[in-house]
């Protein structure tokens, strides 16, 4: 088995060129922030999940714009640096306005795990302060336990293609299994193990060495990540096996140690994925809490599918059109719909019960049409080889999607304005 040695690290280099670029074509975009912290980039492997602040002055017209500039830098620099293709997997998630961020009915637990690395000082220091003064709460803990449920137990074989590697690709099944998979539940226990939300996956490797069991684990994880996956015997069979057996094992050890840790519901030694599953599920959300933890990824989702519709020959988008089109229509119309329904009327109500609710009031019969001709187009199956034309048709009429979305917010904000949850 052949090996392409680890590359520079030069993320320093693209996230600075990638805000500097967008920052000239969108100015009101202040700070840029990324998932994790800087030594959990790993060349020619990670991503880059990046995460845009704006002033508060930006309008909806803005978002709907900045979604299409961003996505056109975004889609230049893939073509100037094709050996950036898995750094630009996907266009910033998640993009805020300065007082969304510091927001309490707004407040994401996922915030305290972003390193700001460039932009406005003082909003920067604004944010982090903001972050840093919230206790441990509820919220935080609910945020953590789906992080676990969504990562237990064995692993699932080819949930995670490697798209976009280039030369490295051959390290990425170690990769996915150890960083994809196993630290973010690691990263979830720890910190509900510590009622302190960790930033780093190698900060949460190394905590969970001193908290839970089987410490050789650990140890063999961040060896193989010392020597950038170059571990030969690893990947064949019998041993990748063994090594989920491990890893699964680990989980399950970990868990049994957070009986008296976890506070929102009854955690048990030996409970499985479904277990874990169907106790988080159970535990009651807050309707405005649920609305917003999704409707924050909506703001250049157009952009985003624009960009995979782009052709561009070294970029694989298929796997990535077909993973988000396959969510897009829970995420931004069924769960949104059905969140505000519950919040506004008591009840629970079917996406389109919502809208002829709320037609001509809150949003106008444009808006409404709209949503259901995403919904229905969004919801047909992909046309094979034909994924990027698909993205480009559902992106053509996502603009009724984003300015509804807004509304809503605006409305569920002065729902709450008289008694907003602090927690």
């Amino acid at each position: 088995m052949k090996f392409t040695p680890k590359p520079p690290n030069d993320f320093r280099d693209f996230f600075s060129l990638y805000f500097e670029r967008c920052r000239i074509q969108c100015p009101k975009i202040l700070a840029i922030a990324g998932k994790w912290v800087f030594e959990d980039l790993i060349p020619g492997l990670s991503d880059f999940d990046t995460r845009f602040i704006l002033t508060d002055t930006v309008t909806i017209d803005e978002w709907h714009q900045y979604s299409i500039l961003v996505g056109q830098v975004h889609t230049e620099l893939a073509i100037e640096f094709p050996h950036w293709a898995r750094n630009l997997e996907h266009l910033p998630g998640l993009n805020l306005a300065m007082g969304e961020i510091t927001s309490p009915l707004q407040y994401y637990p996922e915030f305290k795990q972003w390193t700001f690395y460039a932009g406005d000082c003082e909003a920067i220091q604004h944010i982090e302060s903001t972050l840093e003064a919230r206790r441990w709460s509820p919220r935080d803990e609910i945020y953590h336990l789906k992080k676990v449920t969504a990562f237990f137990g064995p692993y699932i074989r080819g949930i995670d293609p490697p798209i976009n590697m280039g030369p490295w690709e051959n390290k990425y099944a170690l990769h996915s299994r150890y960083m994809h998979y196993f630290t973010p539940a690691i990263q979830a226990m720890v910190s509900l193990k510590s009622k302190h939300t960790v930033r780093g996956k190698f900060d949460a490797l190394r905590q969970a060495r001193h908290l839970f069991p089987n410490p050789e684990t650990i140890d063999l994880i961040l060896n193989t990540l010392e020597q950038h996956y170059e571990v030969e015997a690893d990947y064949g069979e019998p041993r990748l096996t063994e090594i989920e057996q491990d890893l699964e094992r680990y989980l399950n050890d970990a868990w049994g140690t957070l009986i008296d840790d976890v506070t929102l519901l009854h955690a048990e030694f030996g409970d499985s994925r479904q277990d874990i599953n169907a106790k988080v599920s159970g535990v009651p959300v807050d309707p405005a809490e649920a609305f917003f933890e999704g409707v924050k990824f909506s703001r250049f989702m157009k952009g985003r599918l624009l960009f995979y519709a782009s052709q561009i020959a070294w970029f694989d988008s298929v796997w990535l059109i077909q993973n988000e089109l396959g969510r897009i229509v829970t995420n931004f119309h069924d769960k949104p719909l059905k969140t505000f329904g519950q919040l506004r009327y008591g009840e629970d109500l079917e996406p389109h019960q919502v809208l002829d609710r709320i037609r001509g009031d809150i949003l106008t019969n444009e808006d409404c049409d709209g949503l259901a001709e995403f919904s229905r187009l969004a919801s047909l199956p992909i046309p094979k080889d034909h994924e990027k034309q698909h993205a480009q048709a559902v992106a053509e009429v996502y603009d009724p999607v984003l300015s509804s979305l807004e509304k809503l917010s605006a409305e569920m904000i002065t729902i709450n304005s008289n008694g907003i949850d602090q927690t």
